[in-house]
């Protein structure tokens, strides 16, 4: 796992490219009023700049302290839907930046701030102090998927997907989980894995009116599936109640998960459905992975540690307080400047700010 500080340079040198991401977000999320885009969008600023200022933080505990007080200042102008938003499209806008950077510590950033944001929506809801069940409700739910971000974090790739598949089977508590694929250059969906194994694999097709279910890009709940799934299924699989979930992400379809309780009729909660569909994005941020290609090095190539140097030398720290804030030696920190100082063509501390301004390191 990343420090706390780690987590804070990154938000603080990318705080303009994240701005930018989450923008773009927040425009394509229809369902939001004008209104409420313009109060999304001053909300990730003024988070990013209250992370940003968090240069001085020891660990994990400190910066949840300090997101008390972060808080507080607006219990009283959102709500948890409006934290559900604006986990969304932080998520989403931090998640496209690092894939664009192809940064060495995408996953161990990312389940941090999952994390993170978990912290700030429980103290929310802890300070708001509602005695009804939906904060309640939303804190599990927000565990359950931090549960299921540490499970891919550690999965080394997609022959780990039946792993997956049962841990999301006892996460999410339901008796059958299963996973079909798609295939777009042929049009067709063939079942991957199921509990029932044999039945699930002779489950394909192409996607036509008949499998209308798997036509959708979006969650479903059916409490009675046969309108919706041919007669054969329901009874192979005994199925009845049963919520469908696209695999997707960037706008690329993977496939659908299955959620049932074996032939047993259940009700569903929108937040469950919620809860759900963010679940298959990360199944799909997942299987999108590729292994981390080689970064071809040059002299004007900086490393995330040397950029993190880099900014608390443009901030006014000497090598001591950079030595304490990142737990090295001072001794490495120095070597670390010295390298700076040769890849950026500067003599001393001032050019090499300077130069890092020019050319796009620091802004």
């Amino acid at each position: 796992m990343i420090k706390a500080i780690q987590y804070v340079l990154f938000c603080k040198i990318n705080r303009t490219h994240i701005i930018q991401n989450a923008r773009s977000y927040i425009q394509q999320t229809e369902e939001l009023s004008a209104k409420e885009k313009e109060n999304l969008s001053l909300f990730i600023e003024d988070f990013l700049s209250f992370i940003s200022k968090q240069i001085d933080v020891k660990n994990t505990n400190d910066l949840s302290n300090q997101l008390h007080l972060f808080i507080q200042v607006y219990m009283y102008e959102i709500t948890g839907t409006f934290l559900s938003y604006f986990r969304s499209v932080f998520e989403q806008a931090i998640i496209r930046l690092l894939f664009n950077q192809r940064h060495p510590e995408t996953e161990q950033i990312f389940i941090f701030q999952s994390k993170l944001i978990t912290n700030l929506t429980n103290q929310y809801f802890a300070s708001i102090d509602e005695t009804n069940s939906l904060p309640n409700q939303n804190s599990i739910y927000l565990e359950k998927l931090d549960k299921l971000s540490e499970i891919l974090i550690s999965s080394s790739g997609s022959e780990e997907i039946p792993i997956i598949m049962n841990e999301m089977k006892e996460i999410f508590e339901f008796k059958r989980c299963s996973f079909y694929a798609y295939n777009a250059w042929s049009n067709e969906f063939y079942g991957i894995y199921g509990d029932d194994l044999e039945l699930v694999q002779r489950i394909k097709g192409k996607l036509t009116a008949e499998h209308p279910v798997f036509n959708l890009k979006m969650p479903l709940y059916v409490k009675d599936p046969s309108p919706y799934v041919i007669d054969v299924v329901i009874k192979f699989f005994n199925l009845s109640s049963t919520i469908f979930i696209p695999v997707i992400y960037r706008e690329q379809l993977y496939g659908w998960l299955t959620f049932d309780q074996k032939g047993e009729s259940f009700d569903y909660s929108k937040p469950l459905l919620d809860t759900l569909e963010i679940a298959g994005i990360r199944l799909g941020m997942f299987l999108a992975r590729k292994p981390s290609s080689h970064r071809i090095d040059n002299e004007e190539t900086l490393t995330e540690k040397e950029k993190s140097i880099l900014y608390l030398i443009s901030e006014g720290y000497s090598n001591k307080e950079i030595a304490s804030l990142l737990f090295l030696s001072e001794y490495t920190i120095r070597d670390y400047v010295q390298n700076l100082l040769s890849k950026l063509n500067a003599r001393n501390r001032t050019q090499m700010v300077a130069n890092a301004f020019k050319m796009g390191y620091i802004s």
